[in-house]
């Protein structure tokens, strides 16, 4: 029993560790704060997915409150940057958020519309600010296009 007890406890610690260190910072203020909500939110994006897919809804309204409060972070950030089009794009997401939210709010959410909303999201918000911003691949690295660069 006391193994069980010490065992679960490490495991408890680790995994409370883990969740602490992916969590995005409240403030952008350097790159690597920027990077950090960027890794955070596509860490949200794919447990939104698969969250929805397995029908886990409460998990879903998890995942899709990570993702509001990171492009809430961001829209501080290019508000103070003056960055028009990213901030067009960060409050268009949290407009597709709210419909999702909507959607997972229901006392029997209708999971093929979750998912349509969700992959709406991806690619009118994640993937809209990723084509107008950023140059690269994988394979090369990524790096802010020319002009884009809010640093």
């Amino acid at each position: 029993m006391r193994r069980l007890t010490l065992c679960s406890t490490v495991a408890l610690v680790a995994l409370l560790g883990a969740v602490a260190f992916a969590q995005a910072p409240a403030k952008i203020a350097t790159a690597a704060d920027f990077a950090a909500v960027m890794k955070s939110n596509a860490g949200a994006n794919g447990a939104l997915n698969k969250s929805l897919g397995s029908g886990a809804f409460a998990d879903a309204r998890t995942a899709a409150g990570t993702l509001r409060t990171n492009l809430t972070t961001l829209r501080t950030f290019l508000t103070e940057k003056k960055a028009a089009d990213g901030l067009k794009t960060v409050n268009d997401g949290l407009g597709r958020l709210d419909g999702l939210d909507k959607i997972l709010a229901a006392a029997a959410p209708d999971q093929m519309a979750a998912q349509a909303a969700a992959k709406e999201f991806g690619g009118n918000t994640c993937g809209a600010c990723h084509k107008m911003m950023r140059d690269g691949d994988a394979q090369t690295g990524f790096r802010f296009r020319e002009g884009m660069n809010p640093f």
